[in-house]
């Protein structure tokens, strides 16, 4: 038995005289207690920029929770306490809170190493005096649930560690149903705006089976995470109401991811970090108030997040590839505005925001407009997309056209755009067509992540699109990206790709039953990086003597080079060169042992 079968499962059989921190439990209907997301500090001596603020602005933090009155019952740090968890980085954070007065209370991240996670359990043990990495305690009539990252299936403790504290975790709330509870975890639940943060979370499946545990009994109120590394107007703007439950991100220690907005009296935070959040109970009633470490200032939240449902992002709780086929593409000159047309969620700021769509007549033509631009600060930065979408049946009364028209005002800078197709059959991801225009796809990798993601409920690998390629089962075309005038493509579907797997018939065998399409534009993160484009006459229907494949009259190639695409080859040459750096190290240490040893 694995050392993360046998702590999860002394949690697990842990009844409610077991729970943690009983100091807390006569706490009263009044207490208070705060929350530093995302220390991520480094070694200390470390004094490049970033690493500095992060352990300047904690110790500052530390320093003003223990002035406070009435001072805080505990500080949650819910995880990424170091950024790589290495023993002179532990020394970092354990030195940073080491004058904390209110007890620590420690979530796991996902930078916190994996199961069997030993050595984060280990300053579990230092510094809250157990090795739990899921956990519940109760604080006056209030619950309180721990539970770790890191759970993505790949290997056989993951999957232990999951399946137990799944199980945990539904007889503790059921266990608790009448108490008001707080989860405390260090992903996000719900839907932050940024192209990163779709696929950097918990798996769809994982996060469904924990959202069904959350809202089943009714005794979940409050949801707290880290992770997204938010300032605090983005904090406000981010969190969300579901089901009864207030999902809110903590704003954050360290420097803060580029959302590109801030409330003018907290804008220091975005470069400094030092965000952190104070939330006063007092019977049911819970009240947070943000803190920028090393000023008077503070924000008193709203008493209401926005509410989620399905049609903000309907990726969020499903697969893209189980959407429903509707009849026909519906509005595909966008006359009626997107009516018909799901859209990626994105974060806008209230200013100069970083994503913009809209529909207006243009050139000669209705059409919807797509833009996407890098923000700043650039710290945090990845690449963005944006795209628009319909899952369509698969025309039956003839060969299936995919056309369309694309118009760009000027060209992308660091960016692109695309219209694409994916088939789909029962449910099933077959293969993609992507028809694509731009400049430095190689240094473009979320999206990759992104695009599976959508489709397979898991992000899969840098090189995914590049291994559909490898597969067959991704398709890519250049296509110019000329300004001042509409391109037009028309794409029979089934004759190319026939031809392009050099097999009459491969289509019609596959059975494809529905597809998705869309289009779109994406944006590296290179500062002044932007790309827009207008959309138009997007159609998929059967026509009975489809005419030939082509871009702007050109036929569209059709050999092998289809088949390859960068995107994501930068990341994947660093990776490689980083691997092969330490390889030549690890033979070098053992050839060095050996010599010693002779």
């Amino acid at each position: 038995m694995t050392a993360s079968t046998i702590h999860a499962a002394e949690t697990a059989a842990r009844q409610d005289g077991g729970s943690r921190f009983p100091q807390f439990r006569d706490a009263g209907e009044r207490f208070r207690f705060a929350i530093c997301a995302d220390p991520q500090v480094g070694h200390l001596d470390n004094e490049s920029p970033v690493a500095a603020r992060a352990r300047d602005t904690q110790i500052q933090a530390v320093r003003e929770l223990n002035a406070m009155s009435p001072q805080p019952l505990f500080v949650v740090f819910p995880g990424d306490l170091t950024n790589v968890f290495d023993e002179k980085s532990v020394a970092c954070f354990e030195h940073c809170i080491r004058d904390l007065e209110p007890q620590a209370v420690l979530v796991h991240g996902n930078h916190d190493t994996r199961p069997p996670y030993e050595p984060f359990r280990d300053l579990m043990e230092r510094t809250c005096g157990f090795r739990d990495v899921f956990y519940s305690f109760d604080a006056g009539r209030w619950h309180f649930v721990v539970i770790p990252c890191n759970l993505n299936g790949q290997n056989k403790e993951a999957r232990e560690t999951e399946a137990l504290m799944l199980d945990w975790l539904e007889q503790d709330l059921s266990r608790c149903a009448d108490r008001p509870t707080i989860i405390l975890e260090h992903l996000h639940a719900m839907p932050q705006g940024l192209t990163q943060l779709e696929w950097y979370t918990f798996p769809l499946d994982l996060r469904l089976r924990l959202m069904a545990l959350f809202t089943g009994h009714g005794n979940v109120k409050w949801h707290f995470n880290g992770h997204v590394h938010n300032g605090l107007k983005a904090s406000v703007k981010t969190s969300w109401e579901y089901k009864g439950i207030r999902f809110v991100n903590a704003p954050t220690i360290i420097q803060s991811r580029n959302f590109g907005e801030e409330y003018p009296e907290f804008q220091s935070g975005l470069e400094s970090g030092g965000y952190y959040l104070v939330v006063d109970v007092d019977g049911d009633t819970v009240r947070l108030t943000a803190r920028l470490a090393g000023t008077e200032k503070e924000y008193v939240y709203p008493d209401r997040f926005r509410e989620f449902h399905d049609a903000i992002e309907p990726r969020w709780l499903r697969r893209a590839a189980t959407f429903p086929g509707i009849p026909a593409l519906v509005n595909g000159r966008f006359e009626d505005g997107l009516r018909g047309w799901d859209i990626t969620f994105r974060y806008v700021a209230d200013v100069d925001p970083g994503y913009v769509w809209e529909t207006k007549a243009f050139a000669g033509k209705p059409g919807a407009y797509l833009f996407v631009k890098a923000k700043d600060p650039l710290f945090w930065a990845n690449d963005e997309m944006l795209e628009i979408y319909q899952t369509v049946q698969t025309p039956t009364d003839g060969l299936p056209v995919l056309r369309a028209c694309y118009h760009l005002t000027s060209p992308p800078t660091s960016g692109g755009g695309y219209i694409r197709l994916a088939a789909l059959r029962d449910d099933e991801f077959l293969w993609m067509m992507m028809f694509k225009w731009g400049e430095g796809e190689r240094f473009a990798d979320n999206l990759v992540r992104a695009f599976a993601n959508m489709m397979h409920g898991r992000p899969m690998s840098w090189s995914y699109l590049q291994d559909l390629g490898r597969e067959k089962k991704g398709l890519y075309w250049n296509l110019p990206s000329t300004p001042g005038q509409w391109h037009e493509l028309c794409v029979d579907i089934g004759t190319i790709y026939d031809a392009a797997l050099g097999d009459f018939g491969a289509y019609a065998r596959l059975g494809v039953d529905k597809f998705f399409v869309a289009a779109g534009v994406w944006v590296n993160k290179d500062e002044g990086a932007s790309s827009g484009a207008f959309f138009s006459d997007m159609a998929l229907a059967s026509e009975a003597a489809p005419p030939p494949s082509e871009i702007n009259d050109t036929p569209l190639v059709c050999d092998d080079s289809v088949f390859k695409t960068e995107f994501a080859q930068e990341l994947m040459d660093r990776v490689a060169r980083e691997q092969r750096t330490r390889r030549t190290l690890r033979r070098s240490n053992e050839n060095g042992t050996r010599s010693d040893e002779t």
